[in-house]
């Protein structure tokens, strides 16, 4: 009887080719929100939008109805019945750093994630994690290290923790 192939590690470059074949993504998520001036987390839930090249969507549901767009290299940001207020990402390094941590991910651009971060990776095709710690000082001042794990092309889990200690936790769960 033969042995069994066995399946070779995932790379990176792996993992990247991946995520990169996939054109669009929809997903609900759940957040989950620790901050120090709170006494109690603060859960949120919504939809997920992404589409290749670079637009991501993030609307999160009422009571605190909020849109997230990024478009290119602009995000705009709507809270509530609010006007929406646009950031030119050129303009704010360490949230241009921050969004890419999420976008570049999708996108499966390793280039793009190792322009702010020292990317490790852990796990098999099915159970992968990804760890993102900051390598440009001015998004270190905001966050200590991202992770995001997932199985196959599909991102699962985004947990970003703080440097001042507040964290956020998203359970991600693809639409059909």
């Amino acid at each position: 009887m033969p042995a069994p192939a066995e399946t070779p590690p995932l790379t990176i470059a792996a993992l990247m080719a991946e995520l990169a074949a996939v054109p669009e993504r929809h997903a609900a998520f759940v957040e989950i929100k620790t901050l120090h001036a709170l006494a109690a987390p603060i859960e949120t839930h919504g939809t997920l939008a992404w589409r290749r090249p670079d637009h991501l969507e993030k609307i999160t549901s009422p009571p605190h109805p909020e849109r997230l767009v990024l478009d290119g290299q602009t995000l705009s940001l709507t809270l509530g019945e609010q006007p929406a207020r646009e950031i030119a990402l050129a303009s704010a390094p360490p949230i241009a750093g921050l969004v890419d941590a999420i976008r570049a991910t999708l996108a499966g651009d390793l280039a793009a994630l190792q322009r702010y971060y020292s990317v490790g990776l852990e796990g098999d095709r099915a159970n992968w994690r990804l760890t993102l710690v900051p390598s440009d000082p001015a998004i270190a001042r905001f966050l200590r290290v991202a992770r995001i794990e997932g199985g196959g092309p599909t991102p699962s889990l985004v947990t970003f923790d703080q440097s001042n200690g507040d964290a956020s936790v998203m359970r991600i769960t693809p639409s059909p």
